[in-house]
């Protein structure tokens, strides 16, 4: 499908700069963008590549110059590209339907225009709310509930009892309501703890690829609307993320932890058991946030233990001055025992 420059300008509320009725087929990338195509630039160094592309058309920051390009000046250019994004490429949307290879309980509660595909499960008492998609192999445990418009992609299961809110999307091969890892030890060997719970993932939420989010021990582990994971999560029993917090790549929380609102966990950060995080926080990449820990709201902490960002600095800039302050102090230990030995020669005389 394509849309004139005017047509995008509208849809994302810029201001044009040259030919408005410059007909664009698709976005890319500067690197790769073509006469009939879109694309951005946001920084000094964009600018510079954008008015050396081969893009037709560029959204920029308002102030930005290019007279041999048409140009859609906007505010907040990258939110700009990304809704032209979408308009060029709307979310693919799967035949509603059954596919025949699909087993669904008696007993399960099907909305209007939802897609099940093959080899999909859907067991007892489950309800699946309207225009939810389904895809290949995806296994929906007792009583669980998906609400309207949400995609489940193929190979995802999900244990019994989970509640799954509307618009919410979830990436293949994710499990959702294991057990909680919970044991205590007796007579030399460990004894599993029940997990009585569930898992609550409210609106908007989106779960990555292989992700792994286990049930509560009681109660729920809740993760709150408009949260999103990336791949190979892994969020442990009775744990809460709060809503639009961004978990990244390898992140794992352990039991009991409070995530709050919009905080950032980057990648590789491990979450010890009954940590809390305060709003707005962010936590840089590979930290350790350590067990009872509690990181203030709007804090940017870094290392292990997770400190903030400029305290973790000094110290490793301290600790880099530590060989020379090694070498230092050799020296002045020798000077020290040649001043001692001068001493003691000095007080045997004849």
């Amino acid at each position: 499908m394509s849309y004139t420059v005017a047509d995008i300008a509208r849809e994302v509320g810029g201001q044009v700069v040259g030919d408005p009725a410059l007909l664009l087929q698709t976005v890319n990338s500067l690197e790769l963008a073509r006469p009939d195509e879109l694309s951005f630039a946001t920084s000094p160094k964009h600018f510079k590549d954008a008015l050396g592309s081969n893009a037709g058309c560029v959204i920029a920051p308002r102030g930005f110059a290019c007279p041999a390009k048409t140009v859609i000046l906007h505010d907040q250019p990258k939110v700009a590209f990304v809704k032209a994004m979408w308009l060029f490429h709307p979310d693919r949307v799967s035949a509603a339907g059954i596919h025949p290879s699909a087993v669904v309980e008696a007993s399960a509660t099907v909305g209007r225009e939802v897609s099940i595909g093959p080899h999909a499960v859907i067991g007892k008492d489950a309800r699946i709310g309207d225009r939810a998609r389904l895809g290949s192999g995806v296994v929906v445990g007792e009583r669980v509930q998906i609400g309207e418009g949400s995609v489940i992609h193929p190979n995802v299961t999900l244990y019994h009892d989970i509640m799954i809110g509307s618009r919410v999307v979830i990436h293949g091969g994710t499990v959702i309501g294991a057990d909680g890892f919970g044991f205590v030890f007796e007579g030399g060997r460990q004894l599993k703890v029940p997990q009585l719970g569930n898992v609550v993932i409210e609106d908007d939420v989106e779960i990555g690829a292989n992700c792994t989010i286990d049930r509560a021990t009681f109660g729920s582990t809740v993760i709150k609307r408009g949260a999103k994971t990336d791949n190979l999560v892994h969020i442990a029993h009775n744990v809460i993320v709060g809503e639009h917090s961004l978990l990244v790549a390898q992140v794992g929380i352990a039991g009991s932890s409070k995530i709050g609102s919009h905080v950032t966990l980057a990648g590789q950060v491990g979450v010890a058991d009954n940590a809390t995080i305060g709003d707005y926080a962010t936590v840089a990449g590979q930290s350790g946030v350590v067990s009872g820990q509690r990181i203030e709201s709007h804090q940017t902490v870094w290392g292990l233990p997770a400190r903030p960002l400029e305290e973790t600095k000094r110290q490793l800039a301290s600790l880099a001055l530590l060989p020379k302050l090694l070498e230092r102090l050799h020296k002045l230990e020798e000077r020290l025992e040649a001043l001692e030995d001068a001493l003691r020669h000095s007080k045997v005389g004849p």
